[in-house]
This record gives C-alpha cells, structure tokens and sequence, in this order.
C-alpha cells in the first residue's frame, strides 16, 4: 500500500455507497447496511487519498467467521490491499473457521482465498424462476412424510434450530435467526414432535435459508416454502441459493423449471457441514 491509500473503520455512508453499488434490490441493500452495523469489530474500508475503494465486513457464527463481503475496486487489486483489508476485518477473529462465497469468474478472489489457506468446498447455484403452479407444489410435497409447520420462535427452538445447524452448515446461529425471524417469514417444520427443519421466505422473493434433519425431506419442505412465498408476499417469482450436492432439491427445482441464473463457490476450512440437507440464505448471510 502507497502512503496515499489507508484502512480504517467504515461510515454509514461508505458503507451506504457500497450497499448500493453491489446489492440487486432493496431487501439486500438493507442487509448489507445491517450486516456493516453488526459486524464485530465494525466494517472496514480502504481509502486511496481519501475515497474508498473497497470494504470488508465480517459476520460472527458460533465459531466461524463468514466473510459477508471483501470487495475491491478492480484497478486496485494485485498490491495487497485485500489482504490488508481482510487482515484489519479478523483482527479478533483467534483461531476460528473462515468462510465466505466468491464469483467463480473472479479470478483474483479465488486467488486471494488460495494465498490464505482456505479451501474451496462446494459450488453453489442461484436458481430463479416463476412459483410453479398449485397442481406442481402438490406434486412436490407428495411423500410419506408429513409435517406440522408453525411459526419460527427464535428463543423457544434455539436448542434445536442450534443442533441442526451445526449439522448442516457447520455452526449454529442464533443472532442470524433473531434477524431473520424479524425481517422474513420463518416456519418450524414438526415430524412426531420432534424439528424436523425449518425454512425462511423472504419479501424479495428469496427463500432460506432452509435446512432439513433428513434429505429425503427437503423437497416436500421446498413445496411449502414456496406456497408460504406466494400465500405471504402475493409473490410470483422465487429465488433459491442451493449447494450443488443438494442434489433432491436442484433436481425438483429443475422439473419445477426454475433456471440456474449464476454460480458462486463456497469456500471454508471446516469440513464438518452437510449441505445436502441446506439451502443458503443469500451470499452475504449463507
């Protein structure tokens, strides 16, 4: 870095500028703002005589650091400047797992997470397209097993909706699910008492994230999510982030035709996730 470029903590319109820039619509906008204002030890930007040119902001799970963003305006990349940026982002970070999501056709983001030692552990698939019809969710939730769904309760599920997702995504996350119980339509998924996985649906059209105790449940929980999509928001468009080895869900997604509109890659050091049974809330919380 010259003498002319710096890092230090972001502001609100720093980080309001890059939200704008790098989000597709409002509800990711306003998800950027909130992930920068909670971050753990803030969001960090990088300044070449005075205007920003890139930010970090990390995001705290059980014991995992998600990286929810390390952007770098283009012209700048290739002088350790990321790297100083990720560095001033983990500072506090101690001897945790690291993750985070990158663009495929970023070649300098692959390359950066390779310098760092983190492993590139699945592709992921954003798939979009029309709610499929009454007649296809009935199909898809066809099955043997049968659920009750009740509304998410973040403090009164935390055993459960913590144990599971340690299963699934590696870690639990219990602040995600306050957040997520706020801004979005959450439901409890029952079998014989017991959770049998839960599921988000956003007011953009998103769904998740959405997890299952068993894969062979999680495209009749996919049928309901979508229902509870259109039933909630009068929605008609879905959108789905799905791991590429949560092979049930893109094959239903698939016969559903909802198309595959762009790939990212997961990247993490932990091993310990089973992501057939997931699907991600968005890039920025997956």
């Amino acid at each position: 870095m010259s003498e002319e470029q710096s890092i230090g903590p972001a502001t609100s319109d720093e980080v309001a500028y890059f939200a704008a820039r790098r989000t597709q619509n409002e509800y990711d906008q306003r998800l950027y703002v909130d992930l920068a204002h909670v971050a753990p030890n803030g969001a960090f930007v990088a300044r070449d005589e005075g205007t920003a040119i890139g930010i970090a902001i990390p995001h705290a799970l059980e014991d995992e650091w998600f990286l929810s963003e390390l952007f770098l305006e283009p012209s700048f990349r290739g002088r350790g400047i990321g790297l100083e940026l990720l560095k001033a982002a983990t500072a506090e970070a101690g001897a945790v797992t690291r993750s985070g999501i990158l663009d495929p056709a970023e070649l300098e983001g692959l390359a950066f997470y390779a310098r760092i030692g983190v492993p590139m552990q699945a592709p992921l698939l954003e798939i979009s397209g029309e709610i499929p019809r009454a007649t296809e969710l009935e199909r898809m939730a066809a099955g043997e097993h049968r659920f009750g769904a009740i509304p998410v309760d973040p403090m009164a599920h935390a055993s459960a909706l913590n144990q599971l997702d340690r299963e699934v995504r590696g870690s639990a996350r219990p602040h995600d699910h306050l957040y997520f119980a706020d801004k979005a339509k959450g439901f409890v998924f029952t079998r014989e008492a017991e959770l049998a996985g839960y599921a988000y649906v956003w007011p953009s059209g998103r769904i998740g994230p959405m997890a299952a105790v068993s894969h062979n449940y999680s495209v009749q929980m996919l049928a309901y999510a979508l229902a509870a999509l259109r039933a909630s928001y009068n929605a008609e468009w879905c959108t789905l982030l799905v791991p590429g080895i949560n092979t049930k869900i893109l094959r239903a997604a698939m016969k559903a035709r909802l198309r595959i509109i762009a790939t990212k890659m997961f990247a993490s050091d932990t091993n310990t996730s089973d992501l057939t049974r997931y699907i991600g809330g968005s890039s920025l919380m997956f």
